[in-house]
């Protein structure tokens, strides 16, 4: 059972990610370390590194970085253009180091897997930003974030459903895409 729950956290935070790239792995990495983790093991595993002092402060300095980009427009086209790395790394670290505690053997999967749902994430994030005409939501999505990713590492199930919220979510966006550029048509 604890690795239903500790695959079910990782898919909620790496698809996370993908919407804001640092704030789930700052949760994950402050209740690992606080011990504030239910249903499956953090402690003793290949990923250890992540909840380190120096990631800590690695971490930190990344999520005042990504606040501020995605605050200042002077520094909107910086954002737009580290916004895939830096959702992708983040998604493939926090899900690998979410099952690394119950597959120490095969938590090098975890990285694909990791990245392929934050690259959903970032998908639905731009459906977002198409829907609200260029405008990024702001602390609403930043507090949101928080909200869910604690979530995620309290009630791991939770993951899951939303896995499969985003998914859906991802459809919708893909749908609205299609809609939105049927019309045009490049008449010669």
């Amino acid at each position: 059972m604890e690795a239903a729950w500790a695959i079910g956290a990782g898919a909620g935070l790496a698809s996370l990610a993908g919407l804001r790239a640092f704030i789930p792995l700052a949760i994950y990495m402050f209740m690992a370390r606080m011990g504030w983790v239910w249903g499956f093991q953090v402690d003793d595993n290949p990923m250890d590194f992540m909840i380190s002092n120096p990631a800590v402060i690695v971490l930190l300095v990344l999520v005042v970085l990504e606040v501020l980009m995605t605050r200042l427009p002077a520094l909107a086209s910086v954002e737009r253009t580290l916004r895939l790395p830096f959702a992708v790394i983040a998604g493939a670290l926090v899900f690998s180091a979410a099952i690394a505690g119950e597959f120490p053997d095969a938590y090098f999967i975890g990285p694909p897997v990791g990245a392929a749902l934050a690259l959903v994430g970032l998908y639905v994030y731009r459906g977002l930003i198409m829907i609200g005409e260029g405008k990024d939501p702001g602390p609403a999505l930043d507090i949101t974030i928080l909200f869910l990713s604690v979530l995620m590492m309290l009630v791991p199930p939770a993951g899951y459903v939303l896995t499969l919220i985003i998914f859906y979510l991802a459809g919708r966006v893909r749908r609205l895409r299609r809609l939105k550029y049927k019309g045009l048509r490049v008449l010669a």
